[in-house]
């Protein structure tokens, strides 16, 4: 929107200071053109988001964590984790990386400690963890080509309360996790 609103302020004060080129006069030509950017807003703030959304959201790739970036990213993510793949979206990411095991489990134990009291959910008890089954993996990451991880277990991050948190699948046997995020 911001973007948006400067390129057609910029339009409007270019058009109103070129009219006497072409024999206008400045006045009607600012209320026109005014009135054309009012028009053209909603059209342009869409065609503009969709340009920035296209280098925004998508599958990226990163060697390690410090190269990701994105903050949003980054303060949901391990930062031990490496050979990252990551699918944005504008509500949160789905991400693919390695870890070792106490890696992940002192980073979860370490955000269960630091967001306890303000966790909308309780934290589960390790040794309750299920294996994923087929249909939840294909349901949740079935597009992106990843493989079924065989002995997957999940973590469950803290929930805040409108609902902001992630999910992991961890394989010990690969060291590889798949992880779902959601900001509100």
């Amino acid at each position: 929107m911001e973007i948006t609103a400067c390129i057609i302020a910029g339009i409007i004060a270019c058009a109103t200071l070129a009219a006497p080129l072409v024999k206008w006069t400045r006045l009607p030509t600012f209320f026109a053109v005014t009135m054309l950017g009012a028009l053209a807003f909603v059209p342009s703030c869409i065609g503009i988001m969709n340009a920035v959304d296209a280098h925004r959201f998508g599958v990226f790739t990163y060697a390690t964590f410090d190269d990701i970036g994105d903050f949003r990213v980054q303060q949901c993510l391990p930062p031990a984790a490496t050979n990252i793949t990551i699918d944005k979206t504008a509500y949160g990411f789905r991400a693919k990386y390695t870890i070792t095991g106490p890696q992940l489990d002192a980073y979860v134990g370490e955000l269960w400690e630091k967001y306890r009291d303000e966790s909308a959910a309780e934290r589960e008890d390790p040794s309750s963890m299920k294996a994923i089954d087929p249909e939840s993996h294909k349901s949740s990451y079935g597009d992106l080509g990843w493989p079924l991880l065989q002995d997957a277990k999940e973590y469950r991050s803290p929930t805040a309360r409108n609902g902001a948190g992630f999910s992991i699948w961890f394989s010990p046997s690969k060291g590889v996790a798949y992880q779902r995020t959601g900001y509100w």
